[in-house]
């Protein structure tokens, strides 16, 4: 009974001024002009829209006129042909533009159809439905869709089923968002495929767990991490099979499935480097703008420091010189969180791992050897990182004499480890300092540190013989069943041990090119026309030293051949930066059978060696196709004839060393180069009763002798087995006999230097030496 007075009071307060209205709102309510009054008159289709709201349909609110849309004020709308109050008080004319709205388009499904083509699809009738958030996120260092690739038929036999992405598919918004962090998270999980990863440099899954703690977004990490996270994706997309890395062409074969035991295959992953060649050349230009802009060079901690190895890598494979200011601020950095450590206490930011810091620093003194520079570490870095000075290479023999437990492989393959890195880091700085260094290639030859340089690395074979000798015995059958570790930690073992002798016998290998090659250079500045008795004489004992050290270059080149053959993984093999494979191949090309080292057949079959390594690296690095096309024409172009000649004499040669019960070290292991334990120290001949120096006088041979493993599980099983307990004394008594005709190198140092000594000249050492 009350509702009707106070809807009339209601509206007849609707149609008069407000009686609070102050202002303009209040001038506006009291003077409207006759055509506003009249216009809020009620019309037939207002009356019906206010009868439409009386029974419970809200009535739609007009829109704002255009005039105080752009003004940003309030607007009291009225229909049209009216007029708003604010556009009557300024004199506007008052016009709406009706709002037109798209009608709604039917979903396609276009988005599922791209999320299942890139995450994949579940089965149907699939029971667990939890939301991918709640899934825990497992860190490994795998591509989680590298289940699904299988290898292409012209590389495995077998199509891949990863699905591929193409650029107009990366339009959306959704394969934008969803692949990039997809795509981060699997390249940076690669770094630990990379034998950097083992480097003490950071913890290997920090970079990744930071990542996956940001919510996958690279812009959420700390600026130095991000720089990290960069250069690793700089490196990593060298070994990713990802399609967007890829880009169009045929499927790839997953980096996983590319083990060991398939590059026995000798694949040729050409094709795959080429594809991947601009977006890694564009990373890579990323990572190191971005290293310049955050002052990664000048900035000291361990993701700097991280940073600034890796990205001398990236830059010095091509150029050396682009790589100097890296891995100068990456020594630098080092010594700058030394010195914290010291002033705090404790191993701070630094990662104590000895053998680690002496692999790294070893790597670094044998590349300034190479471009002549001087190595950034000094010896007193070497004692701080690593440890004492240990003792030298023949006490380091005789002390590793009685570590014969196989289950521990401490004692057995990694303590003499450390002196022998310490001594290729001393022999190439010294080498460096008196040879090959800037500053003294043009002074004249110190002869005498040549030859006890040549003595040195005999006696460095040795240390490196043993080492390969262990290192097979500890992986026999007899070896493993003694640790009765689990399989995962077994494969890591071989894996790292396996690594570990492949980078000593390249070290090796990397001290003796750099001598040779100085050698050479300076016998080529000697015109024997133009030059004086003195330097004539001075010119032969440059021609026997060289002879003499050919021998050891050859013998490198099979090393590198022998590594290349049988790589621990394709991640090593194509991340060995510091290998000039082209002067190896360029040296068994030169190499012939008058130096009585190397075969002319087994000069081939390195060769294909070399040629197949490259041809694997190639899944990486696209350079070397030149080199590739070149050796595959000097291949080409060796005579058949001579080949099969020369078989038959290496034939015939065996045949009859073998009824005298003597052999030829590189021909006895030339059949087998793949079984493991001969391509890690190339067998010698089986021992007869018939003595070892008239042998080798008769034959030289490589220094090369079988391992305890491979005479037991190799080959030439049927040798006669020593008693358990010999095993790793007996492969100490034929090292003695070096790369010289009967004398080890020693012999050869001893005598030359005291021929220059003695001022005897060249005649009574000849007949000996030449």
């Amino acid at each position: 009974m009350d509702q009707t007075p106070v809807a009339s009071t209601s509206a007849s307060a609707s149609t008069s001024p407000a009686p609070f209205a102050t202002g303009s709102a209040a001038l506006e309510a009291t003077h409207q002009p006759p055509q506003a009054v009249q216009s809020e008159a009620p019309t037939p289709s207002f009356s019906g829209a206010q009868k439409k709201a009386s029974t419970g349909t809200k009535r739609r609110k007009l829109p704002s006129c255009d005039s105080c849309r752009l003004r940003r004020v309030l607007c009291v709308p009225v229909p049209p042909p009216g007029s708003c109050s604010r556009c009557l008080e300024k004199g506007i004319i008052c016009t709406s533009t009706p709002v037109i709205r798209k009608k709604p388009v039917g979903r396609t499904g276009r988005r599922i159809e791209e999320a299942r083509a890139m995450f994949g699809a579940t089965e149907a009738g699939f029971s667990n439905s939890a939301p991918a958030e709640n899934q825990p996120w497992l860190g490994s260092s795998t591509f989680t869709l590298a289940e699904n690739f299988t290898p292409i038929p012209s590389v495995m036999g077998a199509s891949s089923s990863l699905p591929t992405v193409s650029a107009n598919d990366l339009d959306s918004r959704l394969g934008l968002t969803q692949l990039s962090g997809e795509l981060v998270a699997h390249l940076l999980g690669l770094y630990q495929a990379l034998p950097q990863s083992w480097l003490p440099l950071l913890p290997r899954a920090r970079i990744t767990t930071m990542f996956e703690a940001s919510g996958r977004r690279l812009s959420s990490l700390p600026p130095q991490a991000e720089v990290l996270a960069y250069t690793i994706m700089a490196l990593t997309s060298r070994l990713s099979s990802h399609p967007y890395i890829l880009g169009d062409g045929p499927p790839a074969p997953a980096f996983e499935s590319l083990t060991s035991q398939s590059l026995k295959e000798r694949l040729d992953l050409q094709a795959f480097g080429a594809r991947r060649d601009a977006v890694c050349e564009k990373m890579r230009a990323k990572a190191v703008q971005l290293a310049w802009e955050r002052g990664t060079l000048v900035e000291a901690s361990e993701e700097t420091m991280a940073s600034c190895h890796l990205l001398d890598i990236l830059e010095s494979r091509t150029n050396t010189k682009k790589g100097v200011p890296y891995v100068s601020a990456f020594v630098t950095h080092l010594r700058t969180l030394l010195d914290e450590r010291d002033t705090t206490g404790g191993m701070g930011k630094i990662i104590h791992q000895p053998l680690g810091w002496a692999a790294l620093i070893m790597r670094e003194a044998l590349a300034a050897l190479r471009t002549g520079g001087r190595s950034h570490f000094n010896s007193m870095d070497d004692e701080i990182l690593v440890g004492p000075v240990p003792p030298s290479i023949e006490e380091a023999l005789l002390q590793t004499v009685d570590d014969i437990d196989v289950r521990d492989s401490v004692s057995l393959f990694f303590r003499p480890m450390r002196p022998y890195m310490y001594h290729v880091t001393r022999l190439a700085r010294e080498c460096t300092d008196r040879v090959t260094g800037t500053w003294v290639r043009n002074r004249p030859l110190d002869e005498a540190f040549v030859s006890k340089y040549l003595a040195q690395l005999d006696s460095l074979e040795r240390l490196l013989l043993l080492l390969s000798e262990r290192i097979a015995f500890s992986l026999s059958p007899a070896a493993t069943s003694a640790h009765a570790l689990p399989a995962p930690f077994e494969t890591e073992r071989r894996y790292i041990m396996t690594s570990c002798i492949h980078t000593l016998r390249l070290a090796w290998a990397s001290l003796i090119l750099p001598l040779c090659t100085d050698l050479k250079r300076r016998l080529s500045m000697m015109e024997v026309g133009t030059i004086s008795p003195e330097q004539r004489r001075t010119r032969d004992r440059l021609l026997l030293l060289r002879r003499h050290a050919q021998q050891g270059l050859v013998k490198g080149a099979r090393m590198i051949a022998a590594c290349l053959d049988s790589p621990p993984s394709l991640g090593y093999l194509t991340h060995v930066q510091q290998e000039r494979i082209d002067n190896w191949a360029d040296v068994l090309l030169d190499s012939t059978r008058d130096d009585d080292v190397i075969s002319q057949e087994e000069q081939f079959s390195d060769l294909q060696t070399i040629l197949a390594g490259l041809k694997m690296i190639g899944w990486s690095w696209p350079d070397n196709a030149q080199l590739i096309g070149s050796l595959e024409e000097r291949l080409n172009s060796m005579e058949i004839g001579d080949s099969g000649r020369a078989r038959a004499a290496a034939i015939t040669s065996i045949s009859t060393l073998q009824a005298s019960g003597v052999g030829n070290a590189a021909q006895a292991g030339g059949d087998d180069l793949c079984s493991f334990p001969q391509y890690l120290a190339t067998p010698s001949p089986p021992q007869a009763s018939t003595g070892l120096s008239s042998a080798t006088s008769a034959t030289p041979t490589c220094s090369f002798s079988a391992s305890p493993a491979s005479m037991e599980y190799g080959p030439i099983a049927n040798v006669a087995r020593s008693p358990p307990d010999q095993r790793m004394v007996q492969p100490l008594l034929p090292l003695t006999a070096g790369v010289g005709s009967d004398p080890s190198w020693g012999s050869f140092g001893d005598e030359f230097n005291q021929m220059l000594e003695d001022g005897t000249g060249m005649n009574p050492f000849l007949p000996r030496w030449s």
